[in-house]
């Protein structure tokens, strides 16, 4: 009975608050509806009398009293629904184009911050990237289906809304910098600990070497070749004795060839024609009958 009692005292508020939210949106949606026609009037007033812009207007005597820039232009146009490289629009009037003063103080505001005053909280959470829940709350909304109201219903100007955005952006940006400073120092990290167990690695497969057990005696297979070297290593004359003998060797070897070279050149020089008289002929037989 105690548990029930309990159960029944935690639903009686839980109820309550659902009912003041549902309240408080059903109010909201009312003012909306009711209410926007009379808003923008008002509005339309005071922008009129804080810029003294009126229908008759060219909208570049607007945009000078806006304080427009010229690189502004063309966004400022297409946010009117006018075509933005149509310079001949611009010595038209507001009235002539159908445009009120309060729609150029919109586009104004939308080519400078991307929104207005009328944009809803979903357009602005899709056009700044932002999650509707981290944007209702850095606003304080806690109600449900706000994100489809204007700022200007919701009681927020736009300053306050580019100060939010910028806070948040900035909060952005430094988390991701604090990220990306922690993931690096893992990875290198991880590649130090790595190269360490991988220097560490080659200890692990290297054969052991066995013990000498000085008790034992040494053979005299094993006792030579530490003799042999190590005679080799006390007579360091042989390797100039092995290099005297090359040197000998191709000395000779040298001597040699030039021998040869000099028999070569100094041949006796032979002439064949010459030679061949020395033999008998049949040619000189010929012509030895024919002179007789």
């Amino acid at each position: 009975m105690r548990k029930i009692l309990c159960l029944i005292l935690l639903i009686i508020p839980l109820t309550m608050l659902a009912q003041d939210m549902d309240t408080l949106s059903v109010d909201l949606e009312y003012y909306t509806t009711a209410q926007i026609d009379s808003i923008f009037q008002a509005r339309e007033q005071e922008v009129v009398s804080d810029y003294g812009f009126k229908t008759t207007d060219t909208l570049l005597q607007v945009a000078e009293k806006l304080e427009m820039e010229n690189s502004k232009l063309g966004k400022w146009k297409s946010a009117m629904g006018l075509e933005a490289e149509n310079e001949s629009l611009n010595s038209m009037s507001l009235s002539s184009l159908g445009i009120t003063p309060y729609k150029a103080y919109l586009a104004h505001q939308t080519a400078l911050h991307n929104f207005d005053e009328t944009s809803t909280l979903a357009q602005i959470s899709r056009t700044f990237s932002i999650p509707i829940k981290k944007l209702k709350n850095l606003m304080g909304f806690k109600v449900k289906n706000q994100e489809h109201h204007s700022i200007q219903l919701l009681g927020k100007s736009v300053e306050e809304v580019i100060e939010i955005i910028e806070d948040y952006q900035e909060t952005v940006h430094n988390y991701g910098w604090a990220v990306t400073l922690v993931g690096m120092l893992v990875v290198f990290s991880a590649l130090i600990i790595t190269s360490i167990v991988i220097s560490q690695l080659i200890y692990l497969n290297r054969e052991k070497k066995p013990k000498k057990d000085s008790s034992k005696p040494v053979a005299a297979s094993d006792a030579k070749p530490a003799a042999k070297a190590a005679d080799t290593a006390k007579d360091p004359e042989k390797d100039s004795v092995i290099a005297a003998i090359t040197a000998l060797h191709l000395y000779k070897k040298d001597l040699e060839e030039r021998r040869k070279l000099a028999l070569t050149f100094r041949r006796t020089q032979t002439n064949q024609w010459r030679a061949s008289a020395i033999l008998s002929m049949p040619n000189r037989e010929m012509n030895s009958y024919r002179r007789k």
